[in-house]
């Protein structure tokens, strides 16, 4: 198989940006957050959740697992880098805090990896469609809750699936590269989703990654 390219942020040997697994020792109770940026609450699920490790490294924790106190920032990568050049964090933590310059592009390498990970799980759960054809089939039978187009693909095989998805709401935010990695392929430009708590999983953190990207649905 071909390898493909997806983007991926180098996590070094700090581990700095990987996604935690460990539990809270304090959990945050509440759905609402404030933004350290414009000092506004919003549900968490339209927020980033950071913490600094116990070296002074800014965590970005996608599970919103790790112990210690989280500094909230919106889903926006625009908002993260005002954060990250006005020192926000370190006023936040009330202490220092360090993170690299392209640390807003590793956030998004993590968000991106994280949806191809889920999309893989959905795979396995036997509820991903790959490929025109088969995408097209699926359609006719009324079987997809969402579509998947590659934002690199070319326009003319995305329309003819348009017209047949009937209003079906469609994504476009990873490249071919990335969807094929996520599914095992050598090429992917089409996907359909069917309905299932996988899809549900994927399309949240799908929707969270455009949001952060600044992208909208096609």
């Amino acid at each position: 198989m071909t390898k493909t390219a997806i983007r991926k942020p180098d996590l070094g040997d700090t581990g700095a940006f990987a996604q935690a697994e460990a539990p809270l020792n304090a959990p945050e109770e509440g759905s609402l957050r404030r933004c350290i940026v414009s000092g506004k609450s919003y549900p968490k699920e339209e927020l980033l959740r950071f913490c600094v490790s116990p070296s002074g490294e800014l965590v970005a924790d996608f599970g919103c697992k790790l112990p210690g106190r989280g500094i909230w920032v919106r889903c926006d990568i625009e908002v993260l880098r005002t954060a990250m050049t006005k020192g926000l964090f370190a006023k936040a933590a009330g202490g220092k805090v360090t993170y690299p310059d392209d640390f807003a592009e590793r956030v998004d390498g993590l968000f991106v990896r994280r949806c191809c990970d889920l999309l893989g799980v959905a795979k396995k759960a036997g509820l991903v469609v790959s490929g025109f054809d088969k995408v097209s089939e699926a359609l006719r039978k009324g079987k997809l809750a969402w579509l998947l187009e590659a934002e690199d693909g070319s326009s003319d095989g995305r329309e003819k699936l348009l017209r047949l998805s009937k209003g079906l709401p469609v994504l476009r935010f990873l490249t071919s590269d990335e969807t094929a990695h996520a599914l095992g392929r050598e090429h992917s430009i089409h996907t359909g989703l069917k309905p299932g708590g996988a899809t549900d999983k994927f399309i949240a953190e799908a929707k969270r990654c455009m949001a952060f990207e600044r992208k909208t649905n096609v």
